[in-house]
C-alpha cells in the first residue's frame, strides 16, 4: 500500500466524518424544537456580486427574502435563509422559529442536513477506496 494514498485516505476519513457530523447536527440538534409557522415575503433584494474571471467581468446576483410572521399576537420581521426562484413579494412561505426566542428563525432547511451528511459519506468512502491495495501485474 503507497502511503500517499493511506495519508490521503485518512484525510478524506477524517473530512468525511467531520461532514457528517455537522450534517446531523444541522438535520437533528440545530432545529430540534424549531415550531413551523406561515410568513409572508414582505421585501425581495437582490445583491450583486462583481466577479473578475481572466479579465472579465461579471455580475452575479443573489437574492435575499425578508418575511414576516406573527407567534403570540406578536409580529416578527427578519431575513429568511431559504431563497427559490419564482418567490415574489405577498407570497406564503413556511419558515421554522424558536420558541424559547421567536424572533429566531431558520428557513425550511431540513434537506441541508441530509446534503452535508451525504458529502461526507462520499468523502469517507473515497478515503476507503483510497486505502484498499491495489493488484498489480509485474
Amino acid at each position: 500500500m503507497n502511503s500517499k494514498n493511506t495519508v490521503m485516505g485518512i484525510l478524506f476519513i477524517v473530512v468525511g466524518l467531520t461532514f457528517a457530523g455537522l450534517g446531523i447536527w444541522v438535520q437533528f440538534v440545530r432545529n430540534l424544537g424549531y415550531v413551523p409557522v406561515e410568513a409572508e415575503i414582505t421585501k425581495i433584494e437582490k445583491l450583486s456580486n462583481p466577479t473578475h474571471n481572466g479579465g472579465k467581468h461579471r455580475t452575479s446576483a443573489n437574492y435575499v427574502a425578508y418575511v414576516q410572521y406573527e407567534v403570540d399576537g406578536k409580529t416578527y420581521v427578519g431575513q429568511s435563509d431559504v431563497w427559490e426562484s419564482g418567490m415574489s413579494t405577498g407570497q406564503t412561505v413556511t419558515i421554522f422559529y424558536n420558541p424559547n426566542n421567536p424572533a429566531e428563525m431558520g428557513g425550511d432547511a431540513r434537506w441541508l442536513g441530509w446534503f452535508i451528511i451525504g458529502i461526507g459519506g462520499i468523502a469517507v468512502l473515497a478515503g476507503g477506496a483510497m486505502m484498499i491495495p491495489s493488484k498489480t501485474h509485474y
